[in-house]
Parts: C-alpha cells; sequence; structure tokens
C-alpha cells in the first residue's frame, strides 16, 4: 500500500525506483561471473517459433537461477502478498516493491495480484498466458512442501492451452537460505547447469485425481532433470557418491 501523503508517495516510488536500478546494475555485474552449461535449449526455441503458449516450471529452491538465465525472455511471473495492514506497513512489503521493480528493470512482466482482488489473479494470470506470454511457475511454491508440485500449474496450462517446461538447475557452489524452500543461491564465478526437458502437454481432464497424477509426472521429471544438471557439472561418479551419500544419512 502507497502511502497516503502525496509527498510521502512520491518520496516512496523515487526511493523504489532508485534502488531496483541499482539492484539491477549489481545484478547484471553478478551475472557476469557465472558460467553457464545449458542442454535442451532447442525445446524453447521451437516454441517460440511456433508461437506456442508455454509455462517455463521450476523448483521453488532454484528460481533465482531462473532469473539469471531467463530474464530476457518477456516471462510473467505472477506475485501476490498477504493483504493485511500489518505486512502493507511492513519493511518487508518495502523490499518487496523494489524486488518486483527490479524484476520489471530486467526484463519480467511481472503480474501483482495485490493490486486488485485476489479471486481474480489467477485468472488474470491465465488470460495473460493465453494471450502469448510465457509464465514462469515454481510447482511447489508458495509456502512448498519442498520439492512437492501441486496441480495448480498443470491446472492452468489446461486452461491457458499451454504446455509446461520443466527445468532441472544445479550450483557448483552456492549458498543456502533457511526458508522452507531452501533458496539457493549460486556464489560468483561458479558454474550453473540448466537442463530444459519436453514440453509435456497437459490432459483435457481436470479431475482432481488425474490433476495430482499429472503433477506427480512433473514432479519426477523435474528432479531426474535436476539430477541430469548435476550430472553435467561433476560427471556420473559424483553424482552417484552424493545419492548414496543421502541414502546412508
Amino acid at each position: 500500500m502507497l502511502p497516503a501523503h502525496p509527498v510521502k508517495r512520491t518520496l516512496y516510488r523515487a526511493i523504489t525506483s532508485l534502488l531496483s536500478t541499482f539492484s539491477a546494475i549489481l545484478f547484471s555485474i553478478y551475472q557476469s561471473t557465472l558460467e553457464f552449461r545449458i542442454e535442451g535449449e532447442d525445446h524453447l526455441r521451437v516454441l517460440r517459433t511456433l508461437k506456442q503458449n508455454h509455462i517455463v516450471a521450476i523448483w521453488h529452491t532454484f528460481v533465482d537461477a531462473a532469473v539469471f538465465y531467463l530474464h530476457h525472455r518477456g516471462l510473467c511471473i505472477y506475485s501476490d502478498h498477504p493483504r493485511t495492514e500489518e505486512y502493507e506497513n511492513s519493511y518487508v512489503h518495502f523490499v518487496r516493491e523494489i524486488g518486483l521493480k527490479t524484476l520489471k528493470a530486467l526484463g519480467f512482466d511481472v503480474l501483482d495480484a495485490s493490486l486488485g482482488k485476489q479471486s481474480a489473479g489467477i485468472i488474470n494470470f491465465i488470460k495473460r498466458i493465453q494471450t502469448g506470454t510465457p509464465a514462469l511457475v515454481a510447482p511447489d511454491g508458495p509456502h512448498g512442501p519442498i520439492y512437492e508440485a501441486k496441480p495448480g500449474v498443470i491446472y492452468m496450462a489446461s486452461k491457458a492451452n499451454s504446455c509446461v517446461v520443466p527445468i532441472g538447475v544445479g550450483f557448483s557452489r552456492r549458498v543456502v537460505g533457511s526458508n522452507w524452500d531452501d533458496l539457493s543461491f549460486p556464489l560468483p564465478f561458479s558454474r550453473v547447469a540448466l537442463v530444459i526437458g519436453e514440453p509435456i502437454l497437459p490432459s483435457s481432464d481436470l479431475s482432481e485425481e488425474s490433476l495430482a497424477k499429472q503433477a506427480k509426472h512433473l514432479e519426477d521429471t523435474l528432479d531426474k532433470l535436476c539430477f541430469r544438471a548435476n550430472e553435467m557439472l561433476y560427471g556420473k561418479e559424483k553424482k552417484i557418491e552424493n545419492v548414496e551419500s543421502s541414502i546412508a544419512s
């Protein structure tokens, strides 16, 4: 919520715009230090050539990588926040405004659902995809459980006459946040692997059972692509070691 006083409102907008511009510059410098290894880029090229509606799906843990690599694709990002006066007046809301403006400066199409009725947010998001704007979605967001795909992305894809493009990610070096999603950031001068999978066409059957089955298929696909991304970074032997150590623990 913007300050009611016109002077404070103008100052608020000016400060958030200035800080987002500075943030976008730092982002570009940070990105230039990363080494990207990409597999499956042709899947996105074909979709763009055919002008096929599509939704990019990536685990919430790795959305940062999507921002680094996909910021020039014109992807639409859905954003909302708690509609309470406490949140509206909090520091977190201020930071959120800077983040959204930074994403816009980087070329993302941000749909801020908090500006209208909450019930209309998803509907407007689907309409945006229907008109040809590709979207970016975390299937396990916004509150988890982690690495568990919800049926929402399948439902949206079906309603928007869209396919889902799963992307697996791996970092050679990273820092991990303390939130539920283990949000990870690649360290400067690290390697980032992205594996773009084949597009998944949703079924026209939108029953609860069908949506759950399709969501599980997307979940398994994303996990396999993430394994492949780590294989690209460390090799098959290292990948097997990591899996075995995880099982042992």
